[in-house]
């Protein structure tokens, strides 16, 4: 530990000078700046689809903008672990953060490519939408305490034609149903809060930044997301086109859940009855939230290919070898905007739970497609209903 008041670290390939009291504290605090060292896994794994990104296309360059940056981190990371990144933006509405930030800089001798701003997040996003100077960025990073919602025009607006935003919400018990009516205002849509609420949470998510997108004639297209511990984020592409954007409502519908027999269903936005097909009893509506793929086989196969070449996946076999599993697991992931969990299910049978593998073999041989959920790893996606599934499990061998 420094004598300071700062240490420096190292993560990835990227030397980081942060607050001792970051590294020492349950939680990390926000004064003199804030950064979590627990969260390195999540800037790991946006380094590698950052990387992914910028082997998509034929550009010699790409522009960063971290709107919310703390003491530089994740934009620093992307300054020295991503060549093609050659000019980083980082603001900071705190000035000991950005001191940090421009330190850090000069220590991994990249200050030439980086750009401080001090400021509100979308007061810096804006700023270069105006006059002759008026420029976007190829990807923005947007990773608040808490909400999104406050930002996502200004990170729309900001944004290249066929740039990548990566949305960061932290309010995952507004997400996951715990305030419902927190989440309408929010999000636009109602949670759930049941044993999937997380991937109803990134959905109501999804559908925020798509319909947002819609009212200025862009269409987004989801690459990868993941959650861990109080934390979801979404990597999309955004593209100009208003006929994408006038498709918006076919991606967008709601969930029926019933809490009496398990049953849940997924229809279109506006086509929705309130009771149970299976039990007859009143379903719970989540939505409308995003209803279409969280993910892109062709962005996770190249991430994928990625992984052994990264250095900072070389350092931990743990590590690579747990993000390999993720990208395969998603990458086999039915379409589904749900998952049921196995221990649930077989716990209201009074029965062991069995392997996750045994239970997708079994439902496959009753005929019916099934996968793991790439967001639970006790999960499953299948289009078998509920009945079906216990069914399964009572017959298998």
């Amino acid at each position: 530990m420094s004598s300071s008041g700062i240490s420096e670290l190292l993560e990835g390939e990227t030397r980081l000078l942060v607050p001792n009291k970051s590294l020492t504290e349950k939680i990390p605090p926000k004064v003199p700046a804030f950064f979590n060292p627990v969260a390195k896994r999540n800037r790991d794994i946006s380094i590698l689809v950052y990387s992914a990104f910028s082997e998509q296309g034929s550009v010699k360059a790409l522009s960063f903008a971290d709107s919310l940056c703390g003491v530089g981190s994740r934009g620093l990371r992307v300054g020295v672990e991503i060549p093609i990144a050659q000019e980083i933006w980082m603001n900071d509405i705190n000035p000991h953060g950005l001191k940090l930030a421009m330190e850090s800089a000069r220590l991994n001798s990249i200050t030439d490519k980086c750009h401080f701003h001090t400021g509100e997040a979308c007061s810096f996003l804006l700023s270069h939408q105006q006059g002759e100077s008026r420029k976007r960025y190829d990807i923005i990073d947007l990773d608040p305490f808490g909400s999104p919602s406050p930002y996502i025009d200004c990170v729309l607006r900001a944004v290249n034609n066929g740039g990548l935003l990566s949305v960061t919400a932290t309010d995952t018990a507004v997400l996951c149903g715990v305030y419902p009516h927190v989440c309408y205002r929010k999000y636009m849509g109602f949670p759930i809060n049941n044993g999937y609420a997380n991937e109803t949470g990134v959905r109501l998510l999804i559908s925020l930044i798509a319909l947002t997108a819609a009212r200025f004639d862009l269409a987004v297209f989801p690459l990868f997301t993941h959650t861990n511990l109080h934390f979801m984020r979404v990597y999309l592409k955004i593209k100009v086109s208003n006929n994408e954007a006038n498709d918006i409502h076919t991606k967008i519908g709601n969930i029926l859940h019933c809490f009496n027999c398990g049953h849940r269903t997924h229809v279109g936005f506006g086509d929705c009855s309130k009771f149970c097909r299976l039990c007859s009893s009143k379903c719970r509506i989540g939505g409308p939230l995003w209803k279409g793929p969280i993910y892109d086989l062709k962005f996770l196969k190249l991430m994928l290919k990625l992984v052994p070449r990264l250095s900072t996946f070389q350092q931990s076999a743990n590590l690579q070898k747990s993000i390999t599993k993720q990208l395969e697991t998603a990458s086999m992931e039915l379409n589904e905007p749900y998952y049921y969990l196995i221990d649930a299910i077989a716990s209201k049978m009074k029965i062991s739970p069995p392997p996750i593998s045994e239970v997708i073999k079994t439902i496959h041989d009753s005929g019916f497609s099934a996968s793991r959920a790439a967001l639970n790893p006790r999960g499953i996606k299948t289009i078998a209903s509920i009945t079906e599934i216990n069914d399964a499990l009572k017959n298998r061998n």
